[in-house]
């Protein structure tokens, strides 16, 4: 067997071990299903097929250890009084907005807190909170709508952060400077993914058009990160100066931008791609996906199956990939066919849209401009 095609299987059978732990079937069976897999697709090669059961049973092993060892501290349900750090960037909406707060000892947890629009709290601060909390209706988020909050101290976080987290809010105000309220909102969400600006009704004829994801951050951003700053770096520095320079950009936009899932995915992805394009070496979309979904899953390995952003990012990619090129066979299709290639644009999009649809599940995310404002609080 070929060193890349091991690096794949090895990532797959890892991630179906990951798979089985997150939907709590039993590991006997699991290691079952494995065998009677890799016999199937290695029926002539037993230690190999050993090697891979193995590699499934560890996977399957290294949930239920990260479970454990990250099992959450809370008292749900009643009033309840904790101190936090807020850890992610906030996200600012019209009528509120939304605090990822991690628990200090003696709790152990996450908690989504929804709070009034000001003040206004940011990235770092240690927060005391007083109030309820509650599960999520999918149970994998614990949430507290608009409890009592005061700062105990600030600017605790990574210094990194802070400076990435403004230059970001720099650059979004002077957008708001240039264009009017609606376009720089837009603007915002294009290239940072921020939504927190967005009306009710806009929000809601972006659904309406199924164009909701030009504002969600993707391969799309990191490819005008890496190719197009590596070109214009081109003209002022060394090839290889430029090439380092931009592989360097690419995590700190993510980074920037808050860590989404999908632009994580393109990150690692786009990493992946310039690091072959430097070395010569043939791109394998397979491995790239299977390698990028294998390093998400080693830090958070509740990702596969407990979040939806993760699911939508990947499956959309793999429908761009996969079934496109069906269609694209199916209907004989060139890629000038139609004005604008529109019958290419069309497929494409189609072709995303039905693996987002096959994965798509109650999400936990309640959008900021949804949420209730005052007249809402307990």
């Amino acid at each position: 067997m070929r060193i890349h095609d091991k690096a794949f299987y090895t990532a797959l059978f890892f991630l179906i071990g990951i798979a089985a732990a997150s939907l709590d079937i039993s590991v006997w069976i699991t290691i079952l299903l494995v065998i009677i897999a890799a016999s199937i697709l290695f029926s002539t090669h037993k230690r190999i097929i050993v090697f891979f059961t193995f590699i499934a049973f560890f996977g399957f092993f290294y949930f239920n250890f990260y479970a454990v060892t990250h099992r959450a501290n809370i008292n749900l349900n009643v009033d309840t009084s904790f101190v936090g750090t807020v850890f992610r960037e906030p996200k600012y909406g019209l009528k509120s907005q939304q605090l990822e707060v991690k628990l200090m000892r003696p709790g152990i947890g996450e908690v989504r807190i929804y709070t009034d629009q000001l003040p206004k709290f940011h990235y770092g601060d240690v927060v005391n909170v007083a109030g309820v909390v509650r599960k999520s209706p999918t149970g994998r988020l614990n949430i507290s709508s608009f409890p009592k909050i005061t700062v105990s101290r600030q600017d605790t976080g990574s210094s990194l952060k802070k400076e990435l987290f403004k230059v970001k809010q720099s650059l979004t105000v002077n957008l708001k400077k240039a264009l009017p309220p609606r376009q720089a909102a837009l603007m915002s969400g294009l290239l940072f993914g921020e939504r927190a600006e967005f009306s009710d009704d806009f929000e809601e004829a972006l659904r309406k058009s199924g164009t909701t994801h030009i504002v969600a951050l993707s391969g799309y951003n990191v490819a005008i990160i890496g190719i197009m700053l590596s070109n214009f770096l081109a003209y002022f520095f060394q090839r290889r100066k430029a090439f380092y320079i931009s592989l360097l950009a690419i995590p700190i936009f993510v980074i920037m931008t808050g860590a989404e899932a999908s632009v994580v995915r393109a990150g690692v992805m786009g990493i992946i791609a310039l690091l072959a394009e430097r070395q010569s070496r043939l791109y394998s979309f397979r491995n790239a996906i299977t390698i990028t979904a294998l390093i998400m899953i080693l830090i958070n390995p509740r990702l596969l199956i407990f979040d939806l952003g993760f699911q939508l990012s990947f499956t959309a990619l793999l429908g761009i990939v996969y079934l496109y090129p069906f269609f694209k066979r199916l209907f004989k299709l060139s890629d000038e066919d139609g004005i604008f290639g529109w019958r290419r644009n069309f497929f494409q999009t189609l072709s995303a849209q039905i693996d987002r649809k096959s994965t798509r599940l109650n999400s936990s995310h309640i959008p900021l401009s949804r949420m209730p404002s005052s007249a809402c609080k307990k």
